[in-house]
């Protein structure tokens, strides 16, 4: 018998389409909640329990429970967003948690607590756009966030676009990559990677100018062109991720690709046709999600 104390959480897990390494310092980007999702279940306890394969489950539950001011429990947790994809399983386990718990809650608050959450569980300064995604993403739509400001608006996504996803198999801790030593240089306003975080801006805007006139090629392109910048001044890919862009981006039905996230290894973020999906899967022979934009925990129904 089900108890009357069990709680349900759903939440998706994300892409951000372009604006990379710019959201910490107030830039603008673009992501976008995509349709694979994390699952929660749980209800309140005598202690803290997960069962569950996001990595540091635990800690990331216990940190948005007490930002939510609720006392310990058991949680169980299912998962369909890979781990080490480039979806943020993080930011989907956390939203999925207070959405559970505080399914009335407003989605901006929610994104912000779980934000802390994940700065207090993992001890790094995370920005915010995750979440945001996660929480307030919208079928159909990408969302245009200001970092700075918070405010954010929807932007019609293309249903015959299809978002790919593709793991470089190449992956290492953050802690053990320059990518602390990048972010301290764009703070201190070093000229190269400045020159990145400018361009990047001024992409996302061009990208959302694309959008809205269907011009699926520019799409393609400004991809291209942020790829070689997050490569040449933000000095974030490898060789390998390098060649996994060229390869992807010469796909019949690709209208181009860059490299994702952090960086130093990770995944790849394409665009193409949907009707061509399956020349891209079978082509780069390594594991491949083809995802379409979702609706987010936090947003209700017209």
């Amino acid at each position: 018998m089900r108890s009357e104390s069990t709680w349900h959480g759903k939440a998706p897990g994300r892409v951000n389409l372009i604006g990379e390494h710019v959201d910490y310092l107030g830039g603008i980007v673009l992501p976008a909640a995509v349709d694979r999702f994390i699952e929660v279940t749980g209800h309140g306890s005598a202690n803290w329990s997960i069962a569950s394969d996001v990595e540091g489950g635990l800690a990331y539950v216990r940190a948005v429970c007490e930002e939510l001011e609720v006392g310990p429990q058991a949680v169980q947790v299912a998962s369909q967003v890979p781990p080490n994809a480039g979806l943020s399983s993080s930011a989907a386990l956390l939203v999925a948690v207070a959405a559970g718990l505080r399914p009335g809650m407003d989605g901006r608050k929610a994104a912000l607590a779980c934000q802390r959450a994940e700065q207090k569980a993992t001890g790094v300064q995370v920005g915010v756009m995750d979440q945001f995604a996660s929480a307030l993403g919208r079928r159909g739509d990408a969302l245009l966030l200001d970092c700075a400001t918070l405010e954010y608006e929807l932007v019609p996504f293309p249903d015959e676009v299809a978002i790919a996803v593709i793991d470089s198999g190449e992956h290492r801790a953050l802690a053990a990559t320059p990518y602390n030593q990048r972010r301290r240089e764009a703070e201190a306003g070093d000229p190269k990677r400045m020159r990145h975080v400018h361009s990047e801006i001024a992409r996302v805007r061009a990208f959302v100018a694309a959008l809205r006139k269907r011009d699926f090629n520019r799409l393609g392109e400004l991809l291209k062109e942020s790829h070689a910048s997050l490569r040449d001044d933000f000095e974030v890919s490898t060789p390998n991720v390098d060649a996994l862009v060229e390869q992807v981006s010469s796909i019949g039905g690709c209208y181009g690709a860059r490299i994702m996230g952090a960086g130093f290894g990770g995944s790849v973020l394409a665009l193409l046709d949907r009707t061509r999906t399956q020349n891209l899967v079978a082509v780069v022979g390594r594991a491949v999600q083809i995802c379409s934009t979702a609706d987010g925990a936090f947003v209700r129904e017209a």
